[in-house]
């Protein structure tokens, strides 16, 4: 039987009302609703991502990030969060794999 079919139990004791305040750390009602701003979008910014083969940055501003210790050419991005992403995506890639591992 899965886990989706299982009936669930009410919270009846006052134990399993604290320990369920304690796991939500007081907190009760409503979360707060989803964030507005999508976790993939398109960036608007003309050049970024662009290869970093000059010196120079395609648009004022722009910000390189050196590509991963596997050898992956520099790119120009925009501050902020495309520049986060494409750091925390080098060392993401520098990670050395295991032995088997996939590729």
């Amino acid at each position: 039987m899965s886990r989706a079919f299982r009936p669930r139990l009410r919270e009846t004791s006052e134990a399993q009302k604290k320990a369920r305040l304690a796991w939500n750390a007081g907190l009760t009602g409503k979360g707060r609703p989803p964030a507005e701003q999508t976790v993939i979008e398109a960036c608007t910014v003309d050049g970024c991502g662009t290869s970093a083969v000059g010196r120079r940055p395609p648009v004022a501003r722009m910000v390189s990030v050196a590509g991963s210790a596997d050898g992956a050419a520099a790119h120009w991005y925009c501050p902020g969060r495309c520049a986060a992403i494409a750091r925390a995506r080098a060392d993401i890639r520098s990670i050395p794999m295991r032995p088997g591992g996939a590729a």
